[in-house]
């Protein structure tokens, strides 16, 4: 019998989706559970079973990843890696992006607003370091005054380093993906922060799905994702680019069959060890 570990997400790295990332999560450890798996279901802060295999985690604090990385230097595979996790901060995953030659919108790195005056408008402004838990952590940006004054809100709590990134009209598309095993793509409705509301309703512009499925594998690849999703934008004259990627998203929109897909990816892993 496989022993498996899973923890959740936190409600404070999950806003407005804390309901939904906890949904798959259930439905992972139903489904191992009826594949005959010990399925043992633990809080961030709690220690990790003796004799575990694997861990299926969604967590992002930095206490449960440094437990997660001393579980995988004594042989427990994490699901995502450890790595991978930390990988998905806005500003390491741009960069992994950058140096993959992976298509994203033009960016630059700025520790304030000097010098914004002469960048191109609209943009992004977003938090650099780690995940975006505020809604004013992306903000929009028309002109120069008012990414000052989103930058200016942001050092207010205590951010101090942010991401300028220069703004795409097109159809926002959220993707999916588990190792090679599931990829599937949308049109979203209102996210959990509302932000796609500025790019309006999808035109469903022509593009190339092959491409975005080899795209998204890539970034993921990249970055050491397993279990991941992200948002690509889908400009009039059908280019993609990425505008954000992150480590086991809740699926949603195709809750079941990635959780089917998510269970068989942690036996296969288990099978791979013995």
């Amino acid at each position: 019998m496989i022993k498996v570990a899973t923890i959740a997400r936190n409600t404070a790295d999950s806003p407005n989706m804390a309901a939904n990332d906890a949904a798959i999560l259930e439905r992972v450890t139903a489904l191992l559970r009826e594949r005959g798996a010990n399925v043992a279901t633990i809080g961030e802060e709690e220690e990790i079973p003796r004799g575990t295999q694997v861990v299926c985690s969604m967590s992002r604090t930095a206490a449960t990843i440094e437990r997660l990385k001393r579980a995988e230097q004594q042989g427990v595979i994490v699901i995502n890696p450890t790595t991978a996790v930390e990988n998905c901060s806005r500003k390491q995953f741009m960069e992994i992006l950058r140096r993959n030659g992976i298509p994203q919108p033009a960016y630059s790195i700025t520790n304030g607003a000097a010098g914004l005056t002469s960048e191109c408008y609209p943009c992004w402004i977003k938090k650099a370091n780690g995940w975006s838990n505020h809604k004013e952590d992306i903000c929009y940006a028309q002109n120069s005054n008012e990414a000052t004054r989103a930058i200016e809100q942001m050092a207010q709590r205590g951010i101090k380093e942010f991401i300028r990134m220069q703004h795409c009209t097109g159809d926002i598309v959220k993707f999916y993906g588990i190792a090679d095993r599931l990829f599937h793509y949308s049109y979203p409705g209102s996210g959990k922060f509302g932000h796609e509301e500025i790019n309006g309703a999808p035109k469903h512009y022509a593009f190339d799905a092959a491409a975005l499925k080899d795209i998204a594998h890539r970034a993921a690849r990249a970055i050491g994702l397993e279990i991941y999703g992200g948002d690509a934008i889908i400009t009039p004259q059908g280019e993609i680019f990425i505008i954000d990627i992150n480590d086991f998203p809740s699926f949603t929109a195709v809750r079941e069959a990635a959780a089917a897909e998510i269970a068989q990816l942690i036996i296969s892993k288990t099978e791979q060890t013995e």
